[in-house]
């Protein structure tokens, strides 16, 4: 009997089978742990960048070698990686270089093509400004994130432009006589209040600073550099001349001698102060009359700009000393002078924070402090409150109850100070309260005639619009009454009587704060009787008014509206008879975009006024000019602005605007305007030459494009006949 054969295991082919199946439950081993394994002293198996543990946990995967290691084992495939994504980068970045580079070559290229004389109208017109909306991109430093358009929202109250815009475009809209026009669809929509409530898109990247593009970073911006001591001495000493004599809230003595002791002390000075500093060289920059071109001046005033807001960046946002309610004032009054208006309204709203916040508005709280100190409180008080920007006001008129500023700031009568006379310097101060009375009259008639700007009311009726301006009229009469005999009203006359070799200071600021102070009165004026052409425009409309208001509107209405068609035609003259002077009369006027918006806005009423004199029954007004003689008005806007300062963008684009305005109502152009044919509108924004605004919201007080596009798409805006 055969026994069956067993099998036989050797002891060596024992231990190499052990051997074999314990080297596969062995783990790998590595050279170094991740930071998490090694804390909860789990199995780590050195994958980069993340093991598997903190992949499946969701941990944070961080490689720490220890002091005593000498070297670490990379895995090769992790080095490629690194590698492709330093090419990706690579490529992303030199991508968006050549897309900077393009847009640069745009801007560039269509800045040359309206600089020069041979240029086609066309070209002129959308080589800077059409341009220049494109150059923000939308592609951040890495070239992967795409950006949408950021949406500016902004309520504009019934004393804006917008608002007034929109009742000549409802007049024109509703026009009887051209149903087919009435038929085109407007843009800026039915709103049943004075006021409204406005979208804007602008590009997502960083704004633009001025129009050079390769004007530095803010980053890259030396905040505490000033130009040579010369120099620096020559702007405050500017500045102390013009802005700082109109607004005289900072004290010139203290300020000269804080200046004095900055170089003595090695530059030992409060950030404030030298944020302050680079304010005041940044307004006499934008402010001072130059031949230099706009695009220059706003260049070498952001610089300084940007300085100050470096300096001062957090401060403003405390504002806990005097010196930066001050700064803040001054960078509001900065700002309406460039494209920068939607956050002008934002900084006067810290300044006015800031103000409340240390009492500037409160006898009780200036009691502690010293007679200079007490009256640069008021001052800076009074400066907060003579910021007008077309909204609601930011210090409620029961809110001033302080006493006016005195000359007397030191406790010891007037001061002379090293840069104007005693006598200069006192006239500073009545004008600067002449200013504040007239601002409080500027707040009443915006309560009592606009509803304060707050859009929550239906505008006043025809008998209470004329009560409240009877009223309104006397106060104004009051107040030109108390003003000085050296500050007293002016025509056009005085100023040519007064022309020729430049005064002495005392007579050149007379007749300086003489100019503006008749020019913001004209302004407040034709405010005060716009509610009554208002009122025409609204009786032209398809919808007409009330009879009863109506009957009244025809009985008590034309002297209104001969007040307000003067007032403007008075502020044009004299804003024409200044402006193309390239001596000191040019200086008469002050800050540029004052006379650019006194300019337009008068300019705009009277082009109501023409419409209501073509379009209205010859019953319901009687206008005392001829129309032929108000329709050059326009023309002498447009001259203005042509001469008012070169290459502004703002500027320019009020004065295309009007230039279309009056292509429409001259009578010798229409043969250019376009036809309606089959109820279409006239013109298409699209086509147009002058593309949509890049401003934005910027451009807001002034008009929309919709306002305008809205008026320009209608053939029978300005009919000849």
């Amino acid at each position: 009997m055969e026994h069956p054969k067993r099998t036989e295991y050797t002891h060596g082919n024992d231990d190499n089978n052990l051997s074999t199946q314990s080297h596969a439950g062995k783990r790998r081993r590595i050279s170094l742990a991740c930071d998490a394994c090694r804390t909860r002293k789990s199995k780590c198996d050195g994958s980069r960048p993340k093991c598997a543990v903190c992949t499946n946990l969701d941990l944070e995967c961080i490689y720490t070698p220890s002091s005593t290691s000498t070297n670490v084992i990379v895995k090769k495939d992790y080095l490629q990686n690194l590698e492709s994504r330093i090419i990706t980068l690579e490529e992303s970045l030199r991508t968006v270089r050549d897309h900077m580079s393009d847009l640069s070559q745009q801007v560039h290229g269509g800045l040359a093509i309206k600089n020069r004389p041979d240029a086609p109208p066309e070209l002129a017109q959308t080589g800077a400004l059409a341009n220049i909306a494109e150059i923000e991109d939308s592609v951040d430093a890495m070239g992967t994130v795409v950006f949408a358009d950021e949406e500016d929202c902004g309520f504009f109250g019934p004393s804006s432009n917008i608002a007034f815009l929109r009742h000549l475009s409802r007049a024109v809209s509703y026009n009887a006589s051209s149903p087919a026009v009435a038929s085109c669809p407007s843009p800026t929509g039915k709103i049943s209040l004075d006021g409204g409530f406005v979208n804007a898109s602008r590009p997502p990247s960083p704004e633009l600073s001025g129009i050079d593009l390769t004007s530095r970073k803010p980053e890259e911006t030396d905040i505490f550099a000033l130009p040579p001591p010369q120099e620096t001495s020559q702007l405050v000493h500017k500045y102390f001349t013009d802005t700082g004599i109109l607004f005289p809230y900072i004290h010139p003595l203290s300020f000269l001698e804080t200046y004095r002791g900055m170089s003595e002390n090695k530059f030992k000075i409060r950030r404030t102060w030298l944020g302050l500093l680079n304010m005041m060289l940044a307004m006499v920059k934008i402010t001072a009359p130059s031949e230099e071109p706009a695009e220059q001046r706003i260049a070498a005033a952001d610089v300084f700009y940007k300085r100050a807001l470096g300096l001062c960046g957090k401060e403003m946002l405390r504002g806990t000393t005097v010196e930066v309610v001050q700064y803040l004032l001054l960078m509001g009054q900065y700002m309406q002078g460039t494209q920068k208006s939607v956050q002008a309204w934002t900084v006067h709203g810290l300044a006015v924070k800031a103000a409340l916040q240390l009492g500037l508005h409160s006898k009780d709280a200036s009691r502690v402090f010293s007679p200079q100190e007490k009256e640069i409180r008021k001052r800076t008080w009074y400066g907060a409150l003579s910021m007008t920007l077309g909204r609601p006001a930011a210090i409620p008129d029961s809110f001033v109850r302080l006493d006016l500023p005195t000359n007397d700031i030191d406790g010891d009568g007037p001061t002379e100070t090293p840069i104007v006379d005693s006598k200069t310097f006192q006239m500073s101060v009545e004008f600067f309260n002449s200013t504040i009375l007239l601002y409080k009259q500027l707040f009443n008639i915006v309560d009592l005639l606009y509803g304060q700007n707050l859009g929550c009311d239906p505008p006043p009726t025809v008998s209470e619009s004329v009560g409240h301006i009877l009223s309104a009229e006397q106060h104004l009469v009051t107040w030109e009454k108390s003003l000085p005999q050296h500050m007293k009203l002016i025509t056009v006359k005085n100023i040519r009587d007064g022309s020729g070799k430049m005064p002495d200071p005392p007579q050149f600021f007379s007749l300086k704060f003489s100019v503006i102070l008749t020019l913001r009165y004209l302004h407040l004026r034709i405010l005060l009787h716009r509610p009554i052409l208002v009122k025409f425009l609204d009786a032209c409309g398809k919808g007409g008014i009330d009879p009863h208001e109506e009957r009244l509107l025809q009985q008590i209405g034309s002297n209104s509206m001969r007040i307000c068609m003067e007032s403007a035609m008075s502020t044009i003259d004299i804003i024409h008879e200044l402006v193309p002077s390239s001596e000191w009369p040019k200086s008469l006027l002050g800050a540029w975009w004052y006379s650019l918006y006194y300019t337009f806005h008068s300019a705009l009423v009277l082009l109501g006024t023409i419409w209501v004199g073509k379009n209205c029954q010859p019953a319901t007004i009687s206008l005392s000019y001829d129309i032929e003689n108000l329709v050059a008005y326009p023309a002498k806007a447009i001259s203005i602005l042509y001469k008012l300062d070169c290459g502004n963008r703002i500027v320019d684009r009020c004065r295309f605007y009007l230039e279309q305005f009056h292509g429409a109502l001259n009578p010798r152009g229409e043969a250019d305007m376009a036809h309606t044919e089959n109820g279409t509108c006239l013109m298409d924004s699209s086509g147009s030459n002058m593309q949509p605004s890049p401003l934005g919201l910027e451009f807001g007080e002034f008009m929309m494009d919709g306002d305008f596009w809205t008026l320009m798409n209608r053939q029978s805006v300005f009919p000849s006949g």
